[in-house]
């Protein structure tokens, strides 16, 4: 989430908002991220996996809107957090504000109105999940807004290695102490700590590093092609849930399990991208499971 933040506030070109940038921007955050969420995780099962037979599709819709999208989730999640986005930059234009205390000023408001929303809305344990996720990463999102559009802010954090070894030092020291168990708000505190350590020391591992060409261009790649790795693993390779069964990964020593689970997802990724680039041929397939803008591709 705070990747998606930063390239957010890094991307957004909008100088006018009325009402015809509005509605673009809706329809764009409609297309890119909810038409893929709703064709994957209704679409395809009900009518052509049929694994909701004993259900009507009205059901069906309700229920997917009930579970938060389900394994789809981050697509509902970060549809939120866009629409948020978008009123920030509304507020933070009308105010011309320059200095982070009034974006943060800015940002409480908007997180309390996430809260008021919540406490407003019908209560199930299941739904109430979903929309907490809301919260949940809000703060990440925006930090990272708010990191990408203050040159200092962005200095300290990604730049300077004082931050940095602190941030890795105090990321392994604090990891041993945290126990994943969310009943606790220590735990709750504690996760949060260590993901912001983690995202600090990882953003600048990944700038001041010289990579290996070929490694460097496959994470980029990945990266660009993140979203549809996402949103077709939560599809065709479900399945591969079963080997849950067999191979308890906690039992494993860290290594080794690490070493599985890096390879196994590059398995995964590479045959996400090329179920995508397939499906790509065809526009319509490529707007309805990827929400990719519809354009006719020539003979």
């Amino acid at each position: 989430m705070f990747i998606s933040g930063y390239v957010a506030q890094m991307t957004f070109r909008i100088e006018r908002f009325g009402w015809n940038e509005t509605i673009s921007f809706l329809i764009k955050k409609l297309r890119t991220l909810l038409l893929p969420m709703v064709t994957w995780g209704v679409v395809i099962p009900f009518f052509f996996l049929r694994t909701m037979i004993d259900q009507s599709f009205i059901d069906c819709v309700l229920n997917f809107v009930k579970t938060w999208g389900g394994g789809l989730w981050f697509f509902a999640t970060l549809f939120i957090l866009s629409i948020l986005f978008f009123v920030y930059r509304w507020v933070d234009k009308q105010i011309n504000a320059k200095s982070i205390f009034v974006d943060l000023v800015i940002l409480l408001f908007l997180f309390i109105l996430v809260i008021l929303l919540y406490m407003l809305l019908y209560k199930d344990a299941i739904y109430s999940e979903g929309i907490r996720s809301v919260f949940n990463y809000f703060m990440f999102y925006f930090l990272g807004s708010i990191v990408c559009k203050q040159t200092n802010l962005r200095s300290l954090i990604l730049n300077n290695k004082k931050f940095f070894t602190f941030s890795f030092v105090m990321f392994f020291l604090l990891i041993p102490s945290f126990v994943y168990d969310m009943s606790s708000m220590f735990n709750q505190l504690m996760k949060i700590v260590l993901s912001l350590f983690a995202i600090f020391s990882l953003f600048f591992i990944v700038h001041h590093i010289s990579w290996n060409r070929q490694v460097d261009n496959m994470f980029q790649y990945f990266g660009r092609e993140s979203l549809s790795i996402y949103v077709t693993h939560n599809g065709p390779f479900t399945f591969l849930l079963v080997i849950t069964d067999y191979i308890t990964l906690s039992s494993v020593d860290n290594i080794p399990c690490f070493l599985f689970l890096f390879i196994f997802s590059l398995f995964i990724s590479y045959a996400s991208i090329w179920i995508k680039n397939i499906v790509s041929i065809s526009p319509i397939l490529e707007l309805f499971l990827y929400g990719k803008s519809y354009k006719r591709k020539s003979i």
